[in-house]
């Protein structure tokens, strides 16, 4: 690590530097919300849960339009993400849920940074 580079333990939020963050906003269907929230809470449960590289998942609801949800979600590694998140029994059921549930989706994928 560069020198003067804050190390995790400095770092705002305590997440460590080339963790990688996710960002998804999804709209849901009206007639779909009650189905989406029970589909989002497994699926963020059991990674916090059941997935050690999981470190963060919290959803929230967007204020001027209930039907936009957002997720952040935080991962030790890509791989934690990719393999481990995505391939898992409970995003396999999340999935299921989404593609009836969910009309549009946005995805952003970034890594913390050391900051100086």
């Amino acid at each position: 690590m560069a020198e003067g580079l804050l190390t995790s333990g400095d770092q705002p939020g305590a997440h460590p530097p080339g963790s990688l963050v996710v960002w998804a906003t999804v709209t849901v269907r009206e007639d779909a919300v009650e189905d989406f929230l029970a589909g989002i809470a497994d699926d963020a449960r059991c990674s916090v849960r059941d997935e050690p590289g999981c470190l963060e998942f919290t959803v929230s609801r967007h204020v001027e339009d209930p039907l936009r949800f957002s997720f952040h979600e935080v991962y030790a590694s890509r791989e934690a993400f990719e393999v481990d998140h995505r391939g898992s029994e409970h995003f396999a059921r999340w999935d299921a849920v989404a593609q009836r549930c969910v009309t549009s989706t946005d995805v952003v994928l970034s890594e913390v940074q050391a900051l100086p």
